[in-house]
Order: structure tokens, then sequence, then C-alpha cells
């Protein structure tokens, strides 16, 4: 068995924006560049400095989980890979980076199990144990996953979300509107944030009155995501678990309005839609909370932090902003090699139901897998130059930015449709768009799984 015991970081995130004394380093416009194994990796105003590496490196020195690691998981996660398959003794779980491993892991659903698919440092406990109860989408397989996702399929599908796409635009360019005449805008905040969970409350019928509550909630459940990491106060765990609890409670008043008052939209095909297999019975109460949380986080989080990364890119990349500005036909897959490069889902887990190999190595049944999408996404041994940001990449869209097999990101067309038309509309409304001076310290948040600028601040001209 490959086991790995405790460590420093291989590498640490250093957030200023003096010289370094590495001469492997060069001036981005909003930070260092690392050249690391030939290739150029963009940190943005942080220094990933390579620390002493032993042959045979032990298990902390491998250990995505340490918190330096948020800023700068690139480089550690290139010497995953070349570890390949290995347990790391401090999370307890096996580690899978490869393409083809997490391709393999992802793909054959009779060997592991989504049953808990909570990384065990995503949660607290309490939290790990209400997730337990909710079942539904996030933790489910095959039989009852695939009748889930019947249920809100046929709103997400490709077909589904076509008839929605002028809703998309007109609350896009609502919210370009609003911050226009300023000339100054937090991305994050004033733009792919609210673009979500408008979007998202549309489809279920949401008032707008609760935008503003929705989007707290959602934001508190993010955040509590890295309380396993240790990157929250116990104190403050607290009250995102009590967040949490009023956010259900909401849902599942919202749930039984629907079943009093049926109207066209997803909440009610999911109140009241049977399940198949199931005695055509509707979905419990545990079900129902599950599925709303789930499709609300996976709504909101994959598209804001694709938008904000891929707006940092083309900062970084002005040459390839302008490529988009003659030409948005290439949005589509710009939008690809975004999700790819800098993928919003780092990782998730699974669990072995039975013993098994990966890669080449045991794994025994019951043992947690966590599977690095965002490791994948860079492997050389699957991607041509992996480190280079290429809006022209013919295989971009086959990355696993949405994972892959039967747990496929149900949300993914329409995730993808929002950022299309993000950037066409932004593009196409603001010109010279540039980081606003002093504001930007480009960290990275909340935790381990979920990567995104914590705020990005740009100033234009209005087009």
């Amino acid at each position: 068995m490959v086991t790995l015991g405790s460590v420093r970081p291989a590498y640490r995130a250093v957030g200023h924006r003096t010289a370094g004394p590495n001469s492997g380093q060069l001036r981005g416009r909003s930070g260092w560049w690392l050249v690391t194994g030939g290739s150029w990796l963009v940190v943005a105003a942080l220094e990933c400095r390579a620390m002493t590496q032993t042959a045979e490196p032990t298990a902390e020195e491998l250990n995505p989980y340490n918190a330096d690691v948020i800023e700068c998981p690139y480089p550690m996660y290139e010497r995953m890979r070349e570890q390949g398959v290995y347990y790391l003794e401090s999370a307890d779980a096996w580690i899978v980076t490869r393409w083809e491993d997490v391709q393999f892991v992802l793909k054959r659903s009779d060997l592991f199990s989504n049953l808990p698919g909570l990384d065990p440092h995503a949660v607290p406990p309490e939290q790990a144990e209400l997730a337990r109860q909710t079942g539904a989408l996030p933790a489910s397989d095959p039989p009852e996953h695939t009748h889930y996702r019947r249920l809100a399929g046929p709103w997400l599908s490709k077909r589904g979300i076509e008839s929605f796409e002028p809703n998309v635009y007109r609350v896009i360019d609502g919210l370009i509107d609003r911050f226009i005449d300023d000339g100054e805008v937090e991305l994050a905040s004033q733009f792919s944030t609210p673009l979500t969970v408008l979007v998202f409350v549309e489809l279920m019928g949401i008032l707008d009155e609760d935008i503003p509550r929705v989007t707290s909630w959602v934001n508190d459940t993010i955040e509590l995501m890295g309380a396993g990491f240790g990157l929250v106060e116990r104190e403050r765990v607290g009250e995102l678990l009590a967040s949490g609890e009023e956010f259900r409670r909401y849902l599942l008043e919202l749930a039984e309005g629907r079943r009093r008052e049926p109207r066209d939209d997803m909440l009610t095909d999911l109140v009241t839609g049977p399940l198949k297999g199931f005695g055509g019975r509707t979905l419990h109460e545990q079900e129902l909370q599950g599925m709303l949380v789930t499709l609300l986080m996976g709504g909101t989080e994959t598209t804001l932090n694709m938008v904000d990364s891929g707006m940092w890119l083309l900062l970084e990349h002005p040459e390839t902003m302008a490529q988009l500005r003659a030409d948005q036909s290439l949005i589509e897959n710009f939008v690809e090699e975004a999700l790819r490069i800098e993928s919003p889902v780092q990782q998730l887990s699974r669990r072995a139901v039975v013993d098994t190999e990966i890669g080449g190595v045991a794994v025994p049944a019951g043992a947690r897998i966590s599977v690095f999408y965002a490791a994948a996404n860079r492997d050389p041994s699957h991607w041509d130059d992996p480190e280079a940001f290429d809006i022209h990449r013919e295989e971009a869209k086959r990355h696993v930015g949405f994972g892959a097999g039967v747990h496929y990101c149900i949300g993914a067309p329409l995730a993808r449709m929002e950022g299309r038309i993000a950037f066409e509309r932004l593009l196409t409304r603001l010109e010279n768009i540039r980081y606003s001076p002093g504001k930007n310290d480009f960290r990275h948040g909340p935790n381990h799984v979920i990567r995104g600028f914590r705020e990005l601040w740009l100033e234009f001209d209005r087009a």
C-alpha cells in the first residue's frame, strides 16, 4: 500500500507583489508567473515558491488539504499526479489525480458509490450528518439517482433551456445596467453571484423579494464547506449551521406552497412529479430538500466562479480578449477552456463498494476516494501543453469540470449557456476592462473543494 504520512506544504503562497528571489519567476499583469516543469503557471499576485523536495515525498508533502494550497494548488497537483494513487492518512482518503484514474472512478458507479459523496474535510460532522439524512442527488446511486435526475432533467437539458435563453439575456443585461454608469464593478458580488441566483430563482419560480435571503443562504452554505479544513471559527460554524437549517425550512415551506397551488415551474415538478420505479410516489421531505439544496448550490457555484476566473484569464491574456471581441463565436470554446484550466469544482469524493484497484493500486472496500477534477484537467498524459490557456483547444469540452458518468452535472447545459451569454454581453457593453488599482489581492476561497476569487474589482469604459 502506498501510504503518505505527515508534512509541510511543497509550495507556499505569499501574498505580496515584490520581486521574488527565484530566477524562475516573471512578473505578470496581476502578479507573478512561475515557471514549473517547462511550462508557465499563472499565480495571480501570489508567489508560488518551490520548496525543497525529497526523492521520496512524505505524506503531508503531498497533502492537498493544507491551507496554503488554496491559493496555489497546481504545483501540488503536479507532484500528486507523479505519485499516482496513494493513501493520505491525515485525510483517511485515497487520492486520485491522473486523468485515466479519475475517469475510471467517475464512470464505474458499480465499483464506486456516491454514498456519501462528501469530502471528509469539506464539512463538519454535524453538517455531514444532515447531508447523510438528506439523501437525493448529491449522495445517491442508481437506481434512485436516475429517478431523481428525471424530475429536473427536462428543465435543465439542452433542449429544455433553449426557451429560457431570452430570460438569461434579460437577467444579464439588467445586472450590467446597474453598474455600467459607475465605471467600476466588483464582479463577484455585483454580477456573477446575482446572475446565477437570479437565473435559478426564475427557473424555480421563487419570488424576487426572497432573492437577498437566498443569496445569503447560498454564501453561508459554501462558507460552511471550509469548516472541515479549519478555515472557519467554531463559533461561526454554529451560526452557519443555524443558517442552513433556516434555509431548509424555507425551501420546504416553498415546496408546500407548490403542493397547494401548482405552477408551471421546476419546483412544482419536483414537488408533484412521480418517481418512476418507486410506485409513483413523490419525493419525501428529506429527498426534496436535498434536491433543492443541491440544484441551487450546483446552479450557482460553478457558473459564478467560472465567470470570475474567466474574466481574470482574459485580463491576463489581452490578446485572447481581443480575439473574443472580434469573433464572439469563439466564446463557447473559451468557456470550456476556462472550466478546464481553472476548474471551479476542484474535487469531490466517492467510496469504494468492493475491493478494487485504481491505477494498479489496491483499494479496499469502504475506502474513501478523493477525486481531483482540477488535477485531471491539467494532466499532460491527456492534454497537449496542459498549462497553456488556449481558447482554440479542440478537445477543451472533454474536461471533467462537470464530472463524468452517471453523476455528470445535470446543470451543465445551463452553466454553459450562462457563461457564454455573460461574456457576450460583458464584452459587447464594456470596453477597456482593467483591474481597479489597489483593490485586488486576488485571494481565492473559500475552501479546497470550490475555487474562485473572493473579490475581483474591475474598471471599464462604457462601449
